[in-house]
């Protein structure tokens, strides 16, 4: 059952969030207080929505996005989508992606935008969705280095 994200499912997101991101094949090192401050920092966007994904009582999936202004109109952009590793494969991100379509179609919003990384399943599940690469657009990065 998808519902609409509420403050008290914080905590179990956070959870939720470890699980996934902390197993392959991202085998990233979140800690509590890290996916926490992270989600936490995304609620609080001004026009942030989000959705939960539930099988029983249990937390199983859910997607972070908020609406954001662009010259052309608004458009939704995904911050954050994530399935417990025990339920991928299943169509639980289909879902929670009809869901963000259907919150841009009623919203009259006719784009929506979100990053990924391309040597990740993550990347062939939006393509399969009908998400493509940018030709105008690119994602920069330069890391820091820090004094140790």
């Amino acid at each position: 059952m998808i519902k609409k994200f509420k403050p008290e499912d914080l905590k179990a997101c956070c959870d939720l969030y470890i699980k996934t991101f902390n197993a392959p094949p991202w085998n990233d090192s979140w800690t509590q207080e890290a996916a926490l401050r992270c989600l936490g920092d995304l609620t609080e966007r001004k026009r942030f929505f989000g959705y939960t994904l539930w099988s029983g009582d249990k937390l199983v999936g859910a997607v972070f996005a908020y609406t954001k202004t662009f010259y052309t109109g608004d458009e939704v952009y995904v911050d954050e989508l994530f399935i417990s590793p025990d339920h991928q494969r299943k169509g639980y991100g289909t879902a929670l992606m009809a869901e963000i379509e259907k919150y841009a179609t009623e919203n009259s919003i006719t784009c929506i935008t979100l990053l990924t990384a391309i040597h990740h399943p993550a990347y062939d599940f939006y393509k399969n969705h009908g998400y493509e690469t940018s030709k105008s657009m690119a994602f920069m990065y330069k890391g820091i280095k820090q004094n140790a």
